[in-house]
């Protein structure tokens, strides 16, 4: 049988990242922004939900989109289709999708 060791983590590794997130979260919320986040494995639908989201809400909220993919921007190109603001970036490992849906009072 193969040995198991245990390494205890003392100190929280995520710290920045949690207060780089606190912060985000407080100025979306101080500007009435929603901001979404769509995370899934490939082929899951991501870009046929966002879609049909901008399809169904899209003349009546501003949308912009934050496209994050491995290495392409062939999501990205489709959602530009729609006409609302698309970002690309290129994560290199991790797939991340953000719809920021802003409040038009």
């Amino acid at each position: 049988m193969m040995a198991i060791k245990v390494i205890r983590v003392q100190e929280d590794i995520l710290r920045a990242n949690d207060e780089i997130a606190r912060q985000n979260a407080a100025l979306l919320k101080k500007k009435g922004i929603t901001m979404i986040n769509i995370m899934s494995s490939p082929g899951a639908g991501k870009t046929t939900t966002l879609m049909r989201t901008i399809e169904d809400i899209g003349k009546k909220t501003r949308i912009g989109v934050i496209e994050g993919d491995v290495a392409s921007s062939v999501d990205a190109d489709k959602i530009a289709t729609r006409s609302v603001p698309v970002i690309q970036i290129n994560t290199a490992g991790d797939v991340i999708w953000m719809l920021t849906c802003l409040n038009m009072h």
